[in-house]
């Protein structure tokens, strides 16, 4: 009988003490949270490792994340997977069909009145460009020429409305080909005065009016929306996904390590962690590592069970 005693409670003890010491020692990376003091001297491992140790953790953790999670180079391959580039296909595509889908007024919900005000102020701003791009057009060779022959066609059909007189004075005194002769002259005279008028304070204020009128009224009218207004086609909101998808991947990818530098990865999750409440701290390792933890426990205990086992053997031997 206590042969038997001899194999059956070292290695029964030692097991129990294996996983009690375990499940204490994992006890003690979170409790005490606060140091515990006898006679005024603080006792060993008061506060528990992770308490007394938060801020060391927190630099750590964000160290991590910032050199081996969130780098340019991980973000960036990340954007370059198939199926992310699909997903912000698909986001920028719905974001496009929203807008399009929706009136004027809908997408200025509430603030109507305040662009409105602001539509003058903006007009008068990009009069100037507006008012340099007309006259470039028009003394574009190929306008130029385009009126020159519209003028010519004009000039024909007036003396077609003629009476066969006045036909023949002309005919006589060649003033017909004489006017054909001087179109290019007659279209400077033109394009000058397009020039004048444009500059006029006067019409430029009655461009800006009619201008600042048709655009309010198209921002507080609901009876079409912006994709009817704009009469966008299928193939051409693919190609505006498409170019918006380029522009926004580029310049994500541009940009990314600024962007990263900027929000200071290892600071932000370092914060972030050390002002979490020691509890949730613990409730969240605890949730991530449950399963590993109780693997730890009954390693104790196998591990308490062998080395009683191999002592029980050993006591037997020298005996």
């Amino acid at each position: 009988m206590n042969t038997i005693l001899l194999f059956v409670i070292p290695p029964i003890a030692g097991a129990f003490i294996g996983y009690v010491t375990n499940v204490i020692a994992i006890r003690m990376l979170f409790r005490p949270l606060k140091e515990v003091r006898l006679f005024g001297i603080r006792l060993p491992f008061t506060p528990g490792i992770l308490p007394r140790q938060r801020k060391n953790l927190a630099i750590s953790i964000g160290s991590m994340v910032e050199r081996e999670l969130l780098t340019p180079e991980i973000l960036k391959a990340r954007l370059a997977r198939d199926d992310v580039r699909e997903k912000i296909k698909t986001a920028i595509s719905l974001f496009t069909e929203n807008i399009f889908d929706k009136s004027p007024k809908e997408l200025t919900s509430g603030s109507v009145n305040i662009i409105a005000e602001k539509v003058p102020a903006a007009l008068e701003k990009v009069y100037p460009v507006f008012y340099s791009d007309v006259l470039q057009f028009i003394n574009r060779s190929d306008i130029r020429r385009e009126l020159e022959g519209r003028g010519r066609i004009i000039l024909r059909n007036i003396i077609l409305k003629l009476n066969a007189l006045q036909r023949l004075f002309l005919s006589a005194g060649n003033y017909d080909q004489t006017l054909e002769e001087k179109m290019p002259e007659i279209i400077d005279e033109l394009t000058a005065g397009v020039e004048r008028m444009l500059g006029e304070e006067k019409i430029k204020k009655s461009i800006l009016t009619a201008a600042s009128s048709s655009i309010t009224k198209m921002i507080g009218g609901d009876a079409k929306t912006i994709g009817e207004l704009l009469n966008i086609s299928a193939d051409e909101k693919k190609k505006l996904d498409d170019y918006l998808f380029t522009k926004l991947t580029a310049a994500v990818e541009d940009q990314i390590e600024k962007v990263l530098a900027s929000i200071d990865i290892k600071t932000l999750v370092s914060d972030r962690i050390d002002s979490l409440d020691m509890l949730r701290v613990e409730r969240i390792i605890l949730d991530v590592m449950s399963n590993q933890l109780k693997y730890v426990e009954l390693f104790g205990g196998v591990l308490g069970f062998l080395l009683g086992a191999f002592q029980a053997v050993l006591s037997f031997f020298l005996r």
